[in-house]
């Protein structure tokens, strides 16, 4: 007699096949939750770097900036270099703002270089000269003036009647706008060339003073207006159809200096 319904191989095979891919699609299951935690995971990490570094850069740019080196023997908020007379001398002040790469302020300085040196070497005036670097978009390197101007905070550190050398010899060869400026191998040259030495050459390398220049100088310069160059004697502002007329800004500190010694009467 042929045997009835299904033989109990057959019942069992197909329950081991079933029980095969149950484990089968739970295996596959749990393969695909540990894909998608540890994408989770992964994207979770790259998150908390990114925000981390993000909030790193918004605490650094709200932490206020660290201490400017300002040049020997000037107040921290003194925004001039000071040379010839005393302060506290009694003499007229000069005031001069001068951007190295200043055509006008070129002009200047081949119309008046020599009288302020004279002012200076003689003490006649107290000759405060305020180093702009408003004017380094007009080089091509975006810093001709911020190098130029620090340049001659260094070498006036050394000596002030160096920085007036420098000043001569940067003006003398004064670039064109709209160029790179002078190389730094070329300012050194002319740092070397007024006396300075190797210990101010490394302060030129180093940008010693370009945060002073940038902080402290140029924005007292943006208060008288911006221009350069600017030019006041005591507390009169000399334009340009003055100081352009050679002997003409000399005379009036002499003039100044007279009715000072005179006790203000003519």
């Amino acid at each position: 007699m042929a045997p009835s319904g299904t033989s109990p191989s057959a019942q069992d095979r197909r329950a081991a096949q079933r029980e095969a891919l149950r484990k089968q699609r739970q295996a596959e299951l749990k393969r695909q939750r540990t894909v998608r935690t540890t994408v989770i995971a992964a994207i979770t990490v790259v998150a908390l770097v990114i925000a981390g570094g993000i909030g790193y850069l918004v605490y650094r740019s709200m932490q206020p900036p660290g201490p400017v080196a300002t040049p020997q023997g000037i107040a921290a908020d003194q925004p001039y270099l000071s040379f010839g007379a005393p302060a506290d001398s009694g003499k007229p002040v000069v005031e001069l703002h001068l951007d190295f790469m200043c055509p006008v302020c070129g002009q200047f300085e081949e119309i008046n270089g020599e009288d302020v040196q004279t002012m200076i070497e003689e003490e006649t005036a107290t000759v405060n000269i305020v180093p702009r670097n408003f004017l380094d978009t007009l080089s091509t390197t975006g810093d001709y003036s911020t190098r130029a101007a620090n340049a001659f905070v260094c070498v006036y550190e050394e000596s002030p009647e160096k920085a007036i050398a420098f000043q001569q010899l940067m003006f003398a060869n004064q670039p064109a706008e709209n160029s790179a400026g002078l190389t730094d191998e070329e300012i050194a040259a002319f740092a070397t060339e007024a006396g300075a030495s190797e210990e101010t050459l490394s302060c030129l390398a180093d940008g010693t003073y370009e945060g002073w220049v940038d902080t402290v100088a140029n924005p007292y310069g943006e208060e008288t207006g911006g221009a350069t160059p600017f030019v006041k004697v005591d507390d009169t502002v000399i334009e340009s159809d003055q100081w352009g007329q050679p002997g003409a800004l000399k005379q009036l500190v002499e003039e100044k200096a007279g009715a000072a010694s005179d006790g203000g009467q003519g």
